[in-house]
């Protein structure tokens, strides 16, 4: 079945990819951060941690950067399965999950942005502070797109189409 709002999904899928890459563009500030600061004080072994597991976050937030550029190519499911059954009808326990995730990312990326950024509340290292932010941050991100992709698809249900 030929594709029948091309605006609407180009709209979608710039919007997601501009809100992935100012993402991406916050994770590599912070590798970058976190390299300068093991350069200028030492690092200790939660500091290593931490920066392997911001390259490793990072690495998973461009891949999805990747696969956004890739739907402009060609067709791509995205998040299709998440919120819509094959036959494009509603997947509600999919849609439940995904908003409740979202919710949870919220209060995550809140919380911690709070303490890292203003009044420290949360007594671990200011650079663990960072990490759990921006992997709020992340799953905010992918999981509000998701919630998204419901509310502007979900009056295509039964005539499901690709983007």
């Amino acid at each position: 079945m030929k594709n029948q709002y091309p605006r609407k999904n180009l709209i979608f899928k710039s919007v997601y990819l501009f809100c992935s890459a100012a993402l991406m563009g916050y994770l590599l500030y912070l590798l970058i951060d976190f390299i300068a600061y093991g350069f200028k004080s030492g690092v200790t072994f939660d500091d290593c941690i931490v920066l392997i597991s911001s390259v490793i976050a990072a690495l998973f937030h461009g891949s999805m950067i990747g696969f956004i550029v890739r739907s402009y190519r060609a067709p791509t499911l995205l998040m299709k399965n998440l919120v819509f059954k094959n036959d494009g009808t509603p997947y509600k326990p999919g849609i439940i999950v995904i908003s409740i995730g979202a919710v949870m990312a919220l209060a995550i990326s809140i919380v911690f942005g709070i303490s890292a950024y203003g009044t420290k509340f949360i007594d671990i290292s200011m650079r663990a502070q960072y990490f759990i932010f921006s992997v709020g941050l992340i799953m905010l991100t992918h999981l509000a797109f998701s919630d998204a992709y419901f509310v502007v698809y979900r009056h295509e249900s039964g005539t499901f189409t690709i983007i």
